[in-house]
């Protein structure tokens, strides 16, 4: 069970009063033990030498009353000696309670020994022949001598016990020292080994934090933290999960927008191209400038549909390259000519310099055409008139000569890029605010395409910019066998690639050969439909039954006019005619009565009993464009249902970020509450 940030401050804490308690435990015992020292040395040994010196005094007074006596013979200082015995008798009694060891004892018995001799001679004094006269000087020196000792001693019983408290309040300082040292660095370790548990992984989990902002999902965050720290990963990991899954659904959901907005829109392109031809007739110079309009916005439109396709098949792993032994010299004169019109008008000095002879490289010509392209593309957008934009591509090596990769730079005079920003430029949809205010403005995929394409075929893609100074784009593509590049690019085979290019061709090639009523099936696919059976060849050109119903928008009577003629004819020729004509009616957008379910009805009829009719065609074209608009439309309710339930998925998540932002907050607010 991992520990919470709270029992670890708690314990660390603890463990901190703990180490000071036990240092001023140690601490207050050694002052005792020298305060004891102090006192004995004070209160014993001191008492213990004054009442010796006085006892030294008693005795020299007693001595001189002896004298005085024996000389004199007077009784007053018998008196004072006799006096002086009994004081000298007291003194030797209180020194003797405040000795504590035997030789001070045996020095006191031994005195006690000598002066009761002393007195007891000074009575025979002045007898005949005494011999206290002879002994006296004897037991005077043994007196003072010993009394003296007894000075020393305890004098040296002091000098040692002063000694005794120096090394010992030494040793406690030295103790105390390094008890202190030691918890000092006890409390640095703990202190550091407490912080690291909860800086190391919110350290990763901002490294983390990062990742995701940069749109990296496929990493979860396993760390071993306090139980806080611990919970705020398990959030982040189901954030991340969260995120991965609403950015798979925004991806998808582009994706599918893309490709139904791109199958009318290629319809539209025919369409605009065919009428521009005068395939159906002259145009007037107004009609002709509103369908130029029509042309470039168009194309521009399907080159950003195009360019979102082609990122979700990048990022899904599913772009299909062809490589082939290629010559990138040529490839990039082809992109220095497609803008070389666009420079001169700008005004814009466009250079290419190749190393000579490059060597053959296994690649996607049209992808690596691509790059170029975004590269120059971008070059143009932010150069200023007067600017240079130069191309080269040269041959480099490693030291060791074992590898080796062409490198192309594409460089410009423009503004250049904020340094903060370089990384962040080949993200798909990025656009930097350092340029947000120039009316240059494109949809933020083409570089994050060319990374896509360039690390597809083993390269790697950076830019190096100073604000001020222009940009220099480079990429690299290695020098590799075709074995080689196999087996990391997928590769679409040149008989794929042509039959590709027929199915993207058949719809064109059928409408140009069609006539009028190949025109009447690109009105139909610009309504929506994309699937239109085969033309079995080229009709004869027929009179539009519809036409005049089409004019005067009386379709109830002509409705009912065809009614009358199905039920006349009874299968002869011309029932296929009502039948279109009634099919028509009800299908035709502007008829206030459109039923769908009754022109299906109609046209089914139609090519039911009618399969050779000439009007069967175009029937099964009405049908085909009904089914797929009712599919379209069906479609439509559901995108919108999926629609509304990921809105709401999006506000749940950002409710639960918003969450997740205030944990981060109050955890910040605790770590800087803590490290106060």
């Amino acid at each position: 069970m991992r520990l919470t940030i709270f029992w670890r401050v708690i314990l660390a804490q603890v463990s901190l009063i703990a180490l000071i308690l036990a240092v001023s435990l140690y601490t207050f015992s050694q002052l005792n033990r020298l305060t004891s020292l102090s006192t004995d040395a004070l209160a014993t040994d001191s008492t213990c030498i004054e009442e010796e010196r006085r006892l030294l005094k008693i005795f020299l007074a007693q001595m001189r009353s002896a004298e005085k006596y024996l000389l004199l013979q007077d009784k007053v200082f018998y008196n004072y000696f006799t006096q002086g015995d009994t004081d000298f008798a007291n003194a030797l009694e209180k020194i003797a309670l405040l000795l504590d060891t035997p030789q001070e004892r045996e020095l006191v018995e031994q005195i006690r020994d000598l002066q009761a001799r002393y007195a007891t001679g000074l009575t025979t004094a002045f007898a005949h022949n005494s011999a206290w006269n002879k002994e006296k000087t004897g037991f005077i020196d043994g007196i003072t001598t010993g009394i003296n000792d007894l000075i020393h001693l305890r004098e040296e019983a002091i000098a040692r016990k002063v000694t005794a408290a120096r090394d010992q309040a030494a040793q406690a300082a030295g103790v105390v020292g390094w008890l202190t040292l030691g918890g000092l660095s006890a409390a640095v370790l703990l202190a550091y080994f407490h912080a690291r548990s909860i800086s190391r992984p919110l350290s990763k989990l901002a490294q983390e934090l990062r990742r995701v902002g940069k749109g990296e999902f496929d990493r979860s965050l396993e760390i071993r933290a306090p139980r806080e720290v611990g919970e705020l990963a398990q959030a982040f990991n189901w954030m991340r999960e969260r995120l991965a899954e609403l950015d798979a659904m925004k991806t998808a959901f582009v994706a599918h927008v893309s490709h139904e907005l791109r199958t009318p829109l290629t319809a539209m392109q025919e369409g605009t191209a065919l009428l521009l031809e005068e395939i159906p007739g002259p145009l007037t110079v107004s009609q002709r400038e509103i369908l130029e309009v029509v042309r470039s916005h168009s194309e521009r439109l399907f080159r950003t549909l195009s360019s979102v396709l082609d990122l979700s098949k990048m990022e899904a792993g599913m772009m299909e390259y062809v490589p082939v032994p290629t010559d990138l010299a040529p490839v990039i004169d082809r992109s220095v000519e497609t803008m070389r019109l666009i420079a001169q008008k700008k005004g814009v000095q466009l250079e290419a310099t190749c190393a000579s002879p490059l060597p053959l490289l296994f690649l996607d010509e049209a992808r690596i055409q691509q790059v170029l392209d975004n590269l120059l593309g971008n070059a143009m957008k932010f150069t200023p008139q007067g600017g240079v934009i130069k191309v080269s591509a040269a041959v480099k090596r490693n030291r060791t000569g074992q590898e080796s990769w062409v490198e192309v730079r594409v460089s410009d005079t423009g503004a250049g890029i904020p340094a903060e920003e370089v990384e962040r430029i080949f993200d798909r949809f990025y656009q930097s605010p350092y340029h947000r205010g120039q009316s240059q403005r494109g949809t933020g995929l083409g570089l994050a395409i060319a990374r896509y394409i360039v690390e597809a075929h083993g390269g790697k893609i950076w830019a190096e910019s100073q604000v001020g100074q222009g940009s220099t784009f480079v990429f690299t593509l290695p020098i590799h066998s075709p074995e080689q590049d196999k087996g990391r690019i997928a590769v679409v085979t040149p008989g794929q690639q042509r039959r590709r290019e027929l199915r993207r061709g058949g719809v064109l090639r059928f409408l140009f050969h069609s006539g009028p009523q190949g025109l009447l099936f690109l009105i139909l696919l610009s309504a929506g439909c994309t699937r239109v059976l085969s033309y079995p060849g080229r009709a004869s050109l027929l009179a539009f039954p519809p036409q005049k119903v089409m004019e005067d928008g009386n379709y109830p009577a002509f409705v009912a006019e065809n009614e009358e003629r199905l039920r006349q004819c009874q299968g002869e020729m011309g029932c296929d005619t009502a039948l279109f004509n009634l099919g028509f009616a009800y299908a035709y957008v502007q008829n206030p009565h459109r039923d769908l379910a009754k022109a299906l009805q109609y046209f089914g009829e139609l090519l039911k009993q009618y399969p050779q009719s000439p009007w069967a065609l175009q029937g099964q074209a009405w049908i085909a464009f009904i089914s797929e608009n009712l599919a379209l439309g069906e479609s439509r309710r559901q995108l919108q249902a999926d629609l509304r339930t990921r809105e709401a998925m999006v506000r749940s998540l950002r409710a639960q970020l918003d969450r997740s932002r205030a944990i981060d907050i109050e955890m910040e607010k605790k770590e800087r509450e803590l490290l106060r």
